[in-house]
């Protein structure tokens, strides 16, 4: 076990912790282990680095609990584990990019790991200007947001803009730390209104905390100095024990359940993905198989989007035959 290091000297924020106790809170509870201080090499130094893996060794794929949870950019990644470096209150740079190139390849080695065990992951609250994208070859790929370049010493690097992920529940918690405050705010009302705060005490007290942050200005401030998630909690524990303190139980009970939610917006985004892909295969989409989609189940939609890899035409999609 590695030792533990003074993490609040000279009164620094360390943003992974931030933002890694965030995740954690967010994931544990449906067996996504989250850890902050991860050791890229035999023995200390640790890095600034957030290390993202499943609990239980040895399973492929994460379920569809845990993808309901995991960002635009994340959940997609069907690898053992993803180290993720954070770019809070600083623009996107070449030493940002080279370093975590050489993150990627020591901690590779540190943990034993093959190539398509890893990916490396960027997550940063500015948006980079075109022209870095450009010379660095990062390509859009799926979710809006969402970048990847392939460097020459191999691996494939993957950018996360949160300023620019869709304003969705799954997005809401990084969306937190976005450096736009029009985005901090969609992600929080996103988060009130689903009652995604409610989805577990922990959780509910860093979200709150770090809303009482932003009222404060203090959120993505470059000027912000020895906030930790200690304090973030304690500033969330104050407020929302008010907030359970002054709510009528009537509507503290009404909100709208989180999981019912997740469900639903995952079933409109799989509705609509599969929709895109028959338009671009087969043209316009009739009447008919507009009206099929909007009234699947989730696992129809997740069958219609296998066969369509091999169909034909949409009845080849959308046959009763097995």
């Amino acid at each position: 076990m590695w030792e533990a290091i003074n993490l609040e000297k000279d009164g620094k924020t360390y943003w992974h912790r931030l933002v890694g106790e965030t995740l954690k809170v967010l994931l544990d509870p449906v067996g996504i282990e989250v850890r902050m201080e991860v050791p890229v090499v035999p023995a200390p130094p640790v890095a600034d680095l957030i290390l993202i893996q499943r609990k239980k060794v040895g399973e492929k794929g994460w379920t569809q609990e845990q993808r309901l949870r995991l960002a635009d950019g994340l959940h997609d990644l069907d690898v053992d584990q993803i180290l993720i470096e954070l770019k809070i209150t600083e623009s996107l740079n070449e030493d940002a990019l080279m370093q975590l190139l050489i993150y990627d390849h020591l901690y590779l080695k540190t943990a034993k790991l093959k190539r398509h065990q890893l990916r490396s992951v960027i997550i940063s609250s500015i948006t980079s200007r075109k022209e870095f994208l450009m010379r660095h070859s990062f390509k859009p790929v799926g979710p809006v947001g969402v970048y990847e370049c392939i460097p020459t010493c191999g691996g494939v690097v993957r950018l996360i803009f949160l300023n620019e992920l869709v304003n969705e529940v799954r997005n809401a918690p990084l969306k937190c730390f976005a450096s736009r405050q029009d985005e901090q705010k969609k992600a929080f009302e996103t988060i009130k209104h689903t009652g995604l705060f409610k989805l577990s005490e922990a959780f509910g007290r860093i979200i709150i905390g770090l809303w009482r942050l932003k009222m404060k200005g203090a959120l993505n401030s470059p000027e912000m100095e020895g906030i930790t998630p200690e304090y973030v909690t304690q500033l969330g524990r104050e407020w929302f024990e008010f907030m359970l303190d002054a709510t009528p139980d009537d509507k503290l009970f009404s909100l709208p359940k989180f999981e019912h939610r997740l469900v639903q917006e995952h079933r409109n985004v799989e509705a609509r993905m599969l929709t895109r892909q028959l338009q671009r295969r087969f043209g316009a989409v009739p009447a008919w198989a507009n009206k099929k989609i909007a009234e699947a189940e989730p696992l129809a939609l997740e069958e219609w989007s296998l066969r369509f890899v091999d169909a034909q035409s949409l009845d080849d999609v959308f046959s009763d035959k097995v």
